[in-house]
């Protein structure tokens, strides 16, 4: 059998069929070459490069630091016989007596208050000279006169002598690196016509303790006037009971028994807090 040369044209003809049946577009459709069908392959995105997370770097939490630990304090009471100690024999207290219940167990009460005593008697008395020499830098000294300076059995001792007396009890004190505290004088249980507490002669003291505060820098519990307050809210029956009663059966004026002198003591830790003494962490 004989074969028939291809022209040059037809062998042109020929190879452009044979050429698109091979090309595809890159869309992927599918292309007929002769009598087959012939699926392109399909095209896969490139596998993402995994990429490490890491967690974010917290800074570590500050230490807690722990409460600050109280250094043991001793609080020394100078005073006339409403603040002074009292032996189980009678009903009778001062309200030094009651004062540790409101302070934590790190304080320890000196007290040293004498019945009878003024600011000047106190002051050159052995009971001071005890006070002095036991004093520890970062103790206190709370300080209250006025019931016997204002009168005429165991004074006067007027207030212009009564503040120079303070302002020299502090300087001994802050001298021992300790701290005094002025407290101004128990209120009396005496009452005016129209039913008040009658303050006035221990207001000149009260504000003689505020002068000599100012003075030397000493912080002013303020117990004369809480204890005014308090009188004049519950009243003349009610606060009866609180003060010792005398061989008549009426109240004493200026002497407790241990209700009232729990609730002077209580007025004066109110206080410390009140005026934001150092001494004030040491409350309950």
């Amino acid at each position: 059998m004989r074969h028939t040369p291809l022209s040059l044209v037809s062998i042109l003809c020929l190879s452009c069929v044979w050429l698109a049946g091979c090309a595809h577009p890159s869309g992927g459709s599918a292309t007929v070459s002769g009598s087959a069908t012939v699926l392109p392959a399909k095209t896969e995105p490139p596998a993402a490069t995994p990429v490490a997370v890491s967690a974010p770097i917290m800074a570590a939490p500050a230490p807690v630091a722990p409460p600050p630990v109280l250094p043991p304090v001793t609080i020394h009471l100078a005073g006339d016989s409403t603040v002074s100690n009292y032996p189980p024999t009678t009903v009778q207290e001062g309200w030094g007596m009651e004062l540790g219940q409101f302070f934590n167990d790190k304080v320890t009460v000196d007290n040293q208050a004498m019945g009878g005593a003024n600011v000047q008697s106190f002051h050159a008395s052995g009971n001071w000279r005890r006070i002095i020499a036991a004093l520890k830098p970062g103790d206190y000294v709370l300080i209250q006169f006025g019931a016997n300076d204002s009168g005429t059995a165991h004074g006067p001792v007027y207030p212009p002598e009564f503040i120079a007396t303070l302002g020299q009890m502090a300087e001994e004190i802050q001298a021992r690196q300790a701290t005094p505290i002025f407290v101004t004088p128990s209120a009396f249980y005496q009452w005016t016509a129209d039913g008040r507490e009658d303050n006035a002669r221990l207001a000149p003291y009260a504000a003689a303790c505020y002068t000599a505060g100012t003075a030397n820098h000493v912080l002013v519990v303020d117990l004369n006037a809480r204890g005014v307050e308090w009188l004049n809210a519950i009243g003349r029956a009610a606060t009866a009971p609180y003060y010792l009663p005398t061989r008549t059966g009426a109240p004493d004026k200026a002497h407790f028994v241990k209700a009232g002198a729990t609730q002077m003591a209580k007025l004066v830790a109110e206080e410390i807090k009140r005026i934001n003494s150092p001494l004030a962490v040491y409350v309950k």
